[in-house]
């Protein structure tokens, strides 16, 4: 049984919070990492999915020396096509227009995760505990204590990175917002006859959108696909051929003709945004503070942009001195955050709702303003710039 003080306790051990882990121990920070599932079951992890990785975060992994371990197997994305449905009239993002490499990457999920967990386990300032049930969490003056069935773990701070149905979030009584879409996304890959041509496709139907993005694999002729529809469709889909043909459809031989798809996984979508950020000596990252809309695929990078500016500001507070689960330091964090946060929030959430509406005046609002922002060079490079996890939020 764990009962003694450690200096930084992080809850979950997704890719945001071992990424937060490694981090802090490149400053030689001792970190105690805290999870559900036992070192086996991360270490043989199966996770058919992929993740979108933005130039930003790339650059964040590249400065904790694990983006050279993942680049090999990275896809980049070097252009997005959006359009309304099939239509030919595209609003086109070309990473030659700013010079800052490729818009982003698509790895795969299982490869990300053991290549990171990995380096968690390696590290000399890292300690690792799975199996954890988290009973309670209590905070005092100078410290945090989490109450488990593996003892109770002390610190100054708990970060709490256990995604959208966070313990943490729920025992520190950090209230949040959340909106049920009534929709689903359904996750999976195929194989296609021409080549993807590092190319990724948003289509925008009142059903849904459909986002289809490159993968290296199958000398580029893979992709993965996150296929968003109603949740009343979802059991129609499900039955017989319905779900290949209506596929198909939407997919319009886009990089030629289907020859292999894998099972698709079933997500039901929702947004849940916290009020705050952190309460008394807890504070939430990622997925636990905001699961967004898959829409954009943006979720990941927002959560690997909290743990980057959080662990700069816990450096920075103890090389001062300071008390790093104070009110004062993590103000300084929810400053450093919120117009990111809040702007990324907002955007998918209105997105798709405004491309979910079949309403014939909301069309031809959406093509008109598609034609016209696609017109625009100073518009879609600041959305590139935005996208990409380029642009300055923190003051």
């Amino acid at each position: 049984m764990d009962n003694h003080q450690h200096n930084i306790i992080i809850v979950g051990s997704g890719l945001v919070g071992m990424t937060l882990a490694l981090m802090l121990s490149r400053q030689q920070y001792k970190v105690l990492i805290l999870d559900k599932s036992s070192k086996k079951e991360l270490l043989e992890v199966k996770d058919f999915r992929t993740s979108a990785i933005s130039q930003g975060s790339s650059r964040i992994l590249k400065e904790i020396s694990i983006w050279n371990k993942i680049k090999n197997k990275a896809q980049p994305i070097n252009e997005i096509y959006v359009s309304e449905g099939i239509n030919s009239n595209e609003l086109d993002f070309k990473s030659e227009a700013l010079n800052e490499g490729p818009l982003g990457y698509i790895v795969d999920n299982t490869y990300l995760k053991k290549i990171i967990f990995k380096e968690v386990l390696e590290s000399n300032f890292v300690k690792f505990v799975g199996e954890v049930n988290i009973k309670d969490i209590k905070s005092t003056a100078g410290s945090a204590t989490i109450f488990s069935n593996k003892g109770n773990f002390n610190a100054p701070l708990i970060v709490g990175a256990d995604g959208r149905n966070s313990k943490t979030r729920f025992f520190a009584n950090i209230k949040s917002f959340f909106y049920d879409y009534n929709q689903v996304a359904f996750v999976f890959n195929i194989s296609h006859t021409l080549s993807h041509q590092s190319k990724a496709l948003e289509r925008f139907f009142p059903s849904g959108p459909l986002a289809l993005l490159p993968m290296q694999n199958n000398n580029k002729k893979s992709s993965s696909v996150v296929w968003t529809v109603d949740s009343q469709l979802k059991e129609k889909l499900l039955k017989n051929k319905n779900f290949r043909n209506e596929f198909e459809k939407k997919y319009a031989e886009a990089f030629g003709q289907i020859t292999k798809t894998s099972k698709p996984t079933i997500y039901n979508l929702n947004v849940v945004s916290c009020y705050e950020y952190f309460k008394e000596r807890v504070v939430l990252v990622g997925d636990a503070c905001q699961a967004i809309h898959p829409i954009a695929g943006q979720g990941l990078n927002l959560g690997l942009r909290d743990s980057y500016h959080l662990a700069k500001i816990i450096s920075e507070s103890l090389e001062l001195g300071l008390d790093i689960g104070s009110r004062y330091v993590l103000k300084d964090y929810t400053n450093k955050r919120l117009i990111d946060k809040k702007l990324l929030i907002q955007a998918t959430h209105r997105l798709n709702q405004l491309f979910s509406n079949n309403s014939g005046v909301i069309k031809a609002i959406r093509e008109n303003g598609l034609k016209i922002f696609n017109k625009s060079s100073f518009l879609k490079k600041q959305s590139m710039m935005f996208a990409m996890g380029l642009m300055k939020f923190d003051f």
